[in-house]
């Protein structure tokens, strides 16, 4: 039986499409080519927890040094595209109130949850949660998800994520 909803935060609470977002701010580049310059093992290395955005930024332009300004672009709004998904923040308090218990794990940096946080309330209503740049590993490594029944005494038959 289920006891506990696992939600992501990316596209699931917040909204997290950045080529249709960044089509709109550079309109004459070849934005799918930029954003896969960008969101890649670098990327990857924030929500790990190795990187600030600013360090990585900086090994963005050194590995890209010909659409820097481009890269420039992504870093000073990356963070305004993350809208908050209301619908899926009132299907997790619709659990909450059903006698579900309510988790996040996600793959996030420490400025973007410390922005989300800031901003949106679903951190504060999550029964827990495990983050990737906390824990030093990201989805889908099997670590992360028995960090998560670990901390909390889930068993994996009793969630659904």
């Amino acid at each position: 039986m289920i006891h506990n909803v696992i939600f992501d935060i990316g596209n699931v609470l917040a909204d997290f499409h950045p080529i249709p977002y960044f089509s709109k701010l550079l309109p004459n580049c070849d934005v799918e080519a930029i954003c896969a310059c960008v969101f890649d093992e670098i990327w990857e290395g924030i929500d790990r927890g190795d990187y600030l955005c600013e360090e990585a930024k900086q090994l963005h332009f050194r590995k890209y040094p010909q659409v820097q300004k481009e890269i420039e672009v992504i870093y000073a709004h990356w963070l305004e595209m993350m809208k908050p998904m209301e619908e899926s923040f009132a299907y997790m308090k619709e659990c909450k109130e059903h006698g579900y218990r309510v988790y996040l794990l996600s793959n996030i940096g420490i400025e973007c949850h410390e922005y989300l946080a800031r901003r949106d309330d679903y951190f504060g209503f999550a029964d827990g949660m495990v983050l990737s740049y906390q824990e030093r590993c990201i989805k889908p490594e099997h670590r992360i998800y028995e960090i998560l029944l670990q901390r909390y005494g889930l068993k994996a038959e009793e969630c659904v994520f």
